[in-house]
Parts: structure tokens; C-alpha cells; sequence
């Protein structure tokens, strides 16, 4: 049985799974319309689960570097298995349960100095936690960056981080039907708009 004709019986089948037609492969892009420098600190908002961030990740993982970059895991959410041997070859690790402890690792990373990249993921944290993180906790690790020459990117469910050099948006919602393609589209955004959860 070919491949259309499983999709035509499955429509068939189950049309309440199938609303919407199979999305179109993207057209090869030579240049990412997006880029983390060294020395800056940069904000990702990731409103919903499903906006793209584990792409984004891949991406990351898929650049060849001397040395591996860090992922401070807020929630202990990172799926080793979802990236290949290589890609986790390329990543640092931290698992944290509390949100201190998150924090606590981005002050020493970022005092350190010695990897290049340090993702800060906190997309799952709740509001309440957030708001409870100091604005001058965020001026401390925009200085600290620029003084080491390491660029932070930090993953978070809203505008948060005062001091962003750049503010982006993921923008994509992925479904199963995306699993179709083979390189799904990342649709990220570069915004000044978004309202921050803190209040000046």
C-alpha cells in the first residue's frame, strides 16, 4: 500500500483528526533570520508547548563548537531522546527542580565565563515564581554576559527579562500532522512589543 493511499484511508477513517490539509515543506532557507551574539543577553518567549522550542534547541545542537553549550533546566524537562547522540554530545546539562537552584547556576556560569553559550530555561515556570525573580537579578546577568563574552539565552512562557538585548517570539504551532515534514518551519519573531510580566 503506498504511503497516499494510508493517508486518503485514514482520512477517511478519522476526519475529525485530519481538519486540516498536510502542511507544505518550507522552502531551504541559507541564513536563520535570528542569531545569539556573544556578550548579549537574549530573551525567547515560548507562549505555548507546541510554539517550536524544541526545534530551536536543534538548531542550536546542530552548530559545531569547540565547546559544548549549557542548558540550565528550570524544570528537569530536557528529552535527551528526542536529539541524537551527536546533538547531546554538544550540551552541558543542568537539571534543576527549583527555580533557586536555576538561578543560582546561571550566576556561576555566567561568572565563570568559560562556555560560550548558556541557555536559561524557564518556560515552565509559573507567574508567580517569576514575579518573585529581582529585576536587578537580570541587570547583574546582562553585565555579567557582557563582561564574560558569553551570550545567554533565556527560555520563558512571557516577557520577563528588562534587560534583553533582543526579545523574540516563537511564533509556530506544531501538531502531528507536522511530524510529516522533514524540516518543519521555525517561525520566530523579533518583538520590542511584548509586555513584560514585571512593571516598572
Amino acid at each position: 500500500m503506498q504511503i497516499s493511499d494510508l493517508r486518503r484511508e485514514l482520512r477517511t477513517k478519522f476526519p475529525s483528526a485530519h481538519q486540516h490539509p498536510f502542511p507544505k515543506e518550507p522552502e531551504k532557507r541559507t541564513k536563520e533570520d535570528w542569531e545569539f551574539k556573544a556578550g548579549k543577553l537574549s530573551e525567547v518567549i515560548v507562549p505555548e508547548i507546541s510554539s517550536g522550542m524544541s526545534l530551536l534547541l536543534s538548531k542550536l545542537l546542530q552548530k559545531k563548537q569547540s565547546l559544548p553549550l549549557v542548558l540550565i533546566d528550570s524544570r528537569d524537562s530536557f528529552d535527551p531522546a528526542s536529539y541524537s547522540n551527536e546533538q547531546c554530545s554538544r550540551v552541558l546539562w543542568i537539571r534543576c527542580k527549583k527555580t533557586q537552584q536555576a538561578l543560582q547556576s546561571a550566576d556561576l556560569l555566567l561568572r565563570d565565563g568559560n562556555l560560550p553559550l548558556v541557555i536559561f530555561d524557564l518556560h515552565l515556570v509559573c507567574a508567580r515564581e517569576l514575579r518573585k525573580i529581582p529585576r536587578h537579578f537580570w541587570h547583574r546577568l546582562r553585565l555579567q554576559a557582557r563582561d564574560s563574552g558569553v551570550a545567554l539565552v533565556t527560555f520563558t512562557p512571557c516577557g520577563l527579562v528588562p534587560s534583553a538585548h533582543q526579545r523574540l517570539i516563537l511564533q509556530s504551532t506544531f501538531s502531528l500532522q507536522n511530524l510529516e515534514l522533514k524540516t518543519p518551519t521555525l517561525s520566530i519573531t523579533n518583538t520590542e512589543q511584548q509586555p513584560l510580566l514585571h512593571k516598572a
